[in-house]
């Protein structure tokens, strides 16, 4: 099969875990050769474990040492290798996974009683993806769906009409039609392969106003933000966030309730899905649909004052996260944005992940965000080999010991609840910003409590939680068990 490579040159060291006869619950250093789409063997290449899991057949139950794994695999495990069957056969994937883990000295404590997620797929296959080319057609499509013909304005010398919007200014500016177009873009004489272009405008629809704007800079990056304008607040900057009630339930922060907010949102979460299906409908994005729905509140700040105590809540909805499905698999949904860099590469041009997300309450839709849309490219292999989950559960119970053991925090408890098989997108900043390539992974997902602090006395009495429903505790490789930084997108 020819497999056109997307080669990842810089060498990437990162802790992993090992199963070695002999050897279980030892790490390594080990160097990463990069996701190029060389490096993944089609099922059934090859007859061993492409892992560095050793033995016969790999492990069994997921840990032999004290307190861990007891209920993921009685059989004798091994890497899926030839397709053929389901999924969870080939992969030896139990109903739940199950596990109990705490350090010597007491101050970490893994606990997993998690439902596992996994696509009605028997074969795994690797993708190239590029950015997807955006025209002035698909950007009608855009502006139609949420606007149809309702009159946009330049947004930069937008001012209300006092008598519609509320608005006190005297003498309103003479307002100037607008809406967006491709052929104003700008096209840098000293980088002509990368054109870009930015529009801001309000729309005007009935007695309600929406920002719109749209950033897009070629083979680089896209943004689209529709947002919702507040009578109350509307000069002021609206940020709606869905992270308030998973969390942080044990800070005093003065936002509402989640019963409050439940009655101002107005609407269940099966509603604001099909509110958000309906647009994706009409945004014909077809291969998308709604992965995560969780409440979140619309907030604000009076004058430069950014406190978490100083925030005025002025609204509630559900957030509607949906990620798009490539042969039966979709692409695990993710709250980071995967554009951090490593010191030493802050120059290097950055490529955020995909993201299609409503906010939506009983008003209708109040914020939509789009970045960074994927064009699904070459398949570079029809179905790769993947190790067991019982191998994966190891790495992950190991890996996960490690990131903890050199905290702050005098104890942190982890549960994990949910495990999910899916897609995601990996490139190689320091090689081609432009390139990557759809890879299966292994997210697990659930809570970290984190008790006081070993350093600051005033907070050795202090209390975090973190549970957002879509943000990775872990990311594993489902191929070779490399772990990945989501915050990187490597």
């Amino acid at each position: 099969m020819r497999r056109k490579a997307v080669i990842f040159c810089c060498t990437l060291l990162v802790f992993v875990s090992v199963s070695c006869a002999g050897a279980r619950n030892s790490r390594i250093l080990r160097e990463n050769p990069g996701p190029g789409a060389d490096s993944y063997q089609e099922a059934g290449e090859s007859s061993g474990s492409t892992g560095d899991s050793g033995g016969e057949g790999g492990s069994g139950n997921v840990s032999d040492g004290e307190g861990g794994s007891d209920n993921v695999s009685d059989g004798e495990g091994g890497s899926g290798g030839a397709s053929g069957g389901s999924l969870a056969e080939r992969l030896l994937v139990p109903e739940v996974y199950e596990a109990s883990i705490q350090s010597e000295d007491g101050t970490f404590q893994l606990t997993c009683d998690a439902g596992i997620e996994l696509p009605d797929a028997s074969r795994i296959p690797v993708f190239e993806v590029g950015h997807k080319e955006i025209d002035q057609e698909w950007i009608d499509c855009v502006t139609e769906t949420f606007f149809g013909n309702a009159p946009i304005y330049e947004g930069d010398s937008y001012i209300p009409d006092p008598e519609i919007f509320g608005n006190d200014v005297e003498n309103p500016m003479e307002k100037k039609e607008s809406r967006p177009r491709l052929e104003d873009s700008e096209q840098p004489p000293e980088s002509p392969e990368y054109n870009s272009y930015y529009f801001y405008g309000i729309a005007e629809m009935e007695e309600t106003l929406f920002s719109y704007k749209l950033r897009w800079i070629q083979n680089n990056s896209l943004q689209i933000n529709i947002l919702r304008k507040k009578p109350e607040a509307l000069n002021e900057v609206l940020y709606w966030d869905s992270g308030y009630f998973q969390s942080e339930e044990t800070t005093t922060y003065p936002r509402p309730s989640r019963e409050e907010a439940e009655r101002i949102a107005g609407i269940t979460p099966e509603q604001a899905q099909e509110t958000a299906k309906e647009y994706l409908k009409r945004l014909k994005m077809d291969e998308f649909s709604p992965q995560n729905t969780c409440l979140g509140v619309c907030r604000y700040y009076t004058g430069n004052v950014y406190g978490s105590n100083d925030a005025q809540y002025i609204d509630a909805g559900y957030l509607v996260s949906c990620t798009r499905e490539i042969q039966g698999i979709s692409v695990t949904d993710e709250k980071r944005n995967g554009i951090w860099t490593e010191p030493g590469l802050d120059e290097l041009p950055k490529w955020g992940y995909e993201k299609v997300e409503f906010f939506v309450n009983e008003e209708g839709l109040q914020e939509f965000r789009l970045n960074n849309m994927y064009s699904i490219e070459e398949q570079q292999a029809a179905d790769i080999e993947l190790l067991s989950f019982p191998e994966i559960a190891e790495i992950f119970e190991q890996a996960i010991q490690m990131n903890y053991e050199n905290t702050d925090a005098l104890q942190t408890d982890i549960h994990i609840d949910r495990v999910q098989f899916g897609y995601m997108r990996v490139y190689n900043p320091g090689v081609d910003h432009t390139r990557g390539i759809l890879i299966p992974v292994w997210d697990f997902f659930g809570s970290r409590v984190s008790y006081g602090s070993k350093i600051q006395e005033e907070q050795k009495d202090y209390v975090f939680k973190r549970a957002e429903p879509n943000e990775s505790i872990l990311t594993i490789n489902a191929s070779d068990g490399m772990i990945i930084d989501r915050q990187l997108g490597y």
